[in-house]
């Protein structure tokens, strides 16, 4: 035994301990790649924290994601990282449809600020995509982002058992629609819906039912949303989720059998299931957030619907290069219109506010992320990336249910959704 060694924790008679670092000490230990993956992940577990909300939609966790984004760009030039600039060609004919549209419209000012948080989120996705660009370093971000997902659900779960407002979010506009801490209903319900596909993605929590108990909280956190975008998204993401999983255990075949299948139960339940007796039944619902959730359905149709009327002719008035972003309100305010709000849809607000060269680019962003989803989620991943990715038919579902909500609502500006195409991303820069 030398003189140097320590039994059961006593150190040995004139041996002086070895002293413990100070905190000081450990974080400036620390590498610029750990900084960097611990900024991420820190981000991306606060994806949620979007109140008190500033100037610009400023909120706490701008704060998070700015402070990732310098430390992975620290990170990149100390250790002259490759990296790799995804969606970038698509992104830049975005902007400047909506930077020719901005020059002529009416509301210069708030769409330089748009443009500006384009921009903000396009580095941010660069950022997780590159910080995420080895498997282990993808798998600390995953299990960051559903553990979290999976604790934010369960403190709206908790509001809602105890009936606490201030846990669920609600305010006076919403009425009982829960909002936790994501400032409207339906940015929260596309929060948890693109949270409970990261659980099974990355298979975290490790065990089937915790798993299965984190999946129930971020469902029934969706559902106090009041959302039915949400419930669309989930709908669709779970059926595309589960036909790309068929895809690649069984074949083409059994996925080709199974979506014939599936249309074949919707049109049957849509022919017998009467949607108006549903809405009557929430309506009547002894649950708050059903009355105002489902329950509003016909008057969330009959809303969208007038905005959509109303909207339209604004693209011939618009011309070729649209009125620039976030201009839709204004231009139905300067028009009188009865119904005065922004598109609520992603797809007409781009071709409004962005004109032909924006909607150029949200095709090639669109196309961008469904090829970069199919192409990690039907085809054999590399065996580590495999191990971080268990069920990359999930990203996949992810993807298809956040392009249907995105008809519904404008989600394609949110933080999350960036996060989730930069993930995206990562899986195919993993293989490489």
């Amino acid at each position: 035994m030398s003189g140097g060694e320590i039994v059961s924790g006593l150190a040995l008679p004139g041996v002086r301990p070895r002293p413990r670092a100070t905190l000081g000490e450990r974080l400036r230990a620390l590498t610029a790649e750990q900084v960097a993956i611990g900024a991420t992940a820190v981000a991306v577990a606060g994806l949620p924290l979007l109140v008190p909300a500033g100037p610009a939609n400023i909120a706490p966790a701008d704060l998070l994601i700015g402070v990732a984004i310098v430390a992975a760009t620290v990170w990149g030039w100390r250790t002259r990282q490759v990296w790799r600039f995804p969606y970038l060609v698509a992104i830049a004919v975005f902007v400047l449809g909506g930077a020719l549209g901005a020059v002529a419209g009416p509301v210069p000012g708030t769409g330089a600020v748009a443009l500006v948080q384009d921009i903000v989120l396009l580095l941010a996705c660069w950022s997780v995509a590159n910080v995420c660009s080895t498997p282990e370093r993808l798998q600390i971000v995953l299990a960051a982002w559903a553990y979290s997902a999976f604790a934010w659900a369960s403190v709206l779960v908790v509001g809602i058992v105890v009936g606490s407002p201030t846990l669920k979010g609600e305010t006076a506009r919403d009425g009982a629609r829960t909002t936790l801490t994501l400032h409207d209903p339906n940015y929260a319900a596309s929060y948890f819906f693109v949270g409970l596909m990261i659980v099974w993605a990355a298979g975290r929590p490790r065990g089937l039912r915790a798993r299965l108990a984190a999946t129930a909280a971020l469902v029934v956190a969706l559902v106090s949303t009041g959302s039915n975008s949400g419930v669309v998204s989930l709908i669709v993401g779970a059926a595309v989720a589960f036909l790309v999983f068929l895809y690649r255990q069984r074949g083409p075949a059994s996925a080709l059998a199974a979506l014939v299948c599936l249309v074949a139960v919707g049109y049957v339940a849509g022919s017998n299931v009467s949607i108006t007796g549903i809405q009557n039944w929430a309506q009547d619902s002894k649950y708050a957030f059903l009355r105002d959730g489902i329950g509003r359905g016909d008057s969330s149709i009959t809303e969208r619907s007038t905005i959509l009327h109303e909207s339209l002719p604004l693209y011939r008035s618009g011309g070729f290069f649209g009125q620039g972003p976030a201009s839709t309100k204004a231009r139905l305010a300067a028009e009188q219109a009865p119904y005065v709000k922004e598109a609520h849809d992603d797809y007409v607000a781009t071709l409004l506010e962005r004109g032909a060269i924006g909607v150029l680019g949200l095709i090639l962003l669109v196309g961008s992320v469904l090829q970069r989803a199919w192409s990690g989620s039907a085809r054999r991943l590399h065996a580590r990336v495999a191990a971080v990715v268990p069920h990359p038919s999930a990203l996949a579902g992810a993807v298809a249910g956040t392009l249907a909500g995105a008809a519904f609502n404008e989600l394609l500006h949110t933080r999350h959704v960036w996060a989730l195409f930069a993930v995206v991303a990562a899986v195919g820069l993993s293989r490489e």
